[in-house]
This record gives structure tokens, sequence and C-alpha cells, in this order.
């Protein structure tokens, strides 16, 4: 599926969909196991799209929400959008991964520790692991802890996707075995398990 005229709605839908799911991993490490708790928030979703890459062009002096609320309204088109300097290198590719997000998630991908300082280039990204998926196109998750303070350690958002482009992002990354998986549907709190590796060694 690529992005074009009228999937602004469809990757909305999307995202406001999966703010109805938490996901719940867990990964072994050094025979300790590791839970992330990710959840979703439709206030990540213009930053997720990449509108804060629309400034050049000739819009009305909205922030990055509100152009999201516009382009919805049918009062910003995709053509004005592709009209950024920077629609192809940085917003394109994050429309590409949100209209797949939650296929991604819900199917096989690898986890990684994010450590950027292993990179043979420069990354402003902040995040602490890394979610590579290789099903429809070859995208990236990226998923950072939401209290730095550390009360909910492990309680984590997304804060960036994207399709892959020239870089590779799963370079000299430290995999993460991921051992179960599930999908929490918040309002009725009924589990969905996607993988689950613990019950089956222990069986």
């Amino acid at each position: 599926m690529a992005v074009q005229n009228g999937h602004f709605k469809t990757i909305r839908i999307g995202v406001e969909e999966l703010t109805e799911y938490r996901y719940q991993f867990v990964y072994g490490y050094k025979k300790t196991l590791y839970p992330i708790n990710l959840t979703f928030s439709n206030e990540d979703y213009p930053h997720l799209a990449g509108f804060q890459y629309t400034k050049d062009i000739s819009l009305p002096n909205y922030s990055s929400a509100k152009i999201a609320e516009r382009i919805l309204e049918g009062k910003i088109t995709f053509e004005q959008i592709q009209k950024a300097a920077q629609y192809e290198e940085m917003i394109k590719p994050r429309l590409e991964a949100l209209i797949r997000l939650k296929h991604s998630l819900d199917h096989d991908f690898n986890l990684y520790s994010f450590m950027p300082r292993m990179y043979p280039f420069i990354t402003n990204i902040k995040a602490d692991y890394l979610i590579a998926s290789h099903l429809v196109i070859d995208s990236y998750v990226f998923i950072i802890h939401t209290t730095p303070k550390g009360d909910a350690k492990c309680d984590f958002l997304c804060c960036s996707a994207f399709a892959k482009g020239e870089r590779d992002y799963e370079t000299n990354q430290r995999k993460r075995a991921l051992l179960k998986k599930e999908r929490v549907h918040i309002a009725s709190n009924t589990t969905t398990v996607l993988l689950d590796k613990l019950n089956s060694e222990s069986s």
C-alpha cells in the first residue's frame, strides 16, 4: 500500500485504533526477563507522521497537531503536503510506516536495544529500543521510556517510525530474544497472545 491521496485518514484511523490497545513484550537477556509495556497516544500522531517537516510550505500558521486536523477536514490536501521540501526524505517514509504499524507489531519483528553510538553514522534519534519489521516493507519503530525518573520501568511510547531508506538502523545493534508478545484491548481488558515461547519452553 503506497501513500497517496486519501491515506491521511487511513493513517489516522490506524493510529486511533492503536490507542485502543497496549502491547506487552517480554525478552530475555543473561537469564533475566525484561518486560516492555507499549502504548500509543493520539497526541503523538502529528510527530509520528512527520508534520514537523512542513514548515517550508505555504500553509496557515498551524501547529503540527492542527495541520493533522485540517488534513482530515479536507482543508489541507495531500498535494499541498507533497510540496514540502522534505516530503520524500522525511514525511513519506513515516506515512508508509504508520499505515503498517499495527501489522508490524502483530507479526514477526526483530527487537534490539538501541545503541546509536554503535552506528557508523550520526543520528539524533533518542530511544531505548528498536523494532525492525521486514514484512511488506522494511521499517523501523523506535520506542522510548515514558518516565525517565524510573517510576514505571517497563512503560514505553513510540517516538518514531519510518520506512527504511539508505541507512540500516539494525547495524551493530544488540538483538534481544523476544519470548512473549501480547496485545491487550484496554477497554475490555482482553488479551490476545501473539507469541509465547515461555510456556512452550516450560512445558
